[in-house]
């Protein structure tokens, strides 16, 4: 009787196959992870976005005059909105208050408020909230 010394083609092409077969399974439950680690980097990047506007907000409406014109001279970033409301010794809303980044053109506000709530929403490139954060800012 001969003794085998090596492996027939069937049983390299069998091997071959189940190697196949694993490595696509693998490979599906790791294709999603993909795009969720995609998804947390976006609304990090949406997070961080939103949290530099309102800081720059605040530091900038130290200033009484640029509280009360409601604008800040900050550049915001692609994707950035903001919205702010009047509000009332109550915390209530009592009116809109239109945003300018453009200090020199904006108009004071006639009617004094104690403080506003200013909403600020960052977008994703495909236009979807990915952050919005809202602060009541007192006046100085």
């Amino acid at each position: 009787m001969r003794a085998r010394s090596g492996l027939t083609l069937i049983e390299v092409l069998i091997a071959i196959v189940i190697f196949v077969v694993m490595l696509t399974a693998v490979s599906q439950s790791l294709l999603p992870l993909f795009g969720l680690t995609r998804d947390a980097r976006t609304q990090l990047d949406a997070n961080q976005r939103a949290q530099q506007v309102v800081e720059a907000l605040r530091t900038a409406w130290l200033d009484a005059s640029l509280y009360k014109k409601t604008c800040a001279p900050i550049s915001l970033p692609p994707g950035v909105t903001v919205q702010v409301q009047a509000l009332d010794n109550q915390a209530r809303p009592v009116g809109t208050r239109s945003f300018s980044t453009d200090c020199s053109t904006a108009i004071p506000d006639t009617t004094p408020v104690p403080a506003k709530r200013v909403t600020v929403t960052a977008y994703d490139t495909r236009g979807k909230v990915r952050a919005r954060l809202t602060l009541d800012i007192r006046g100085p």
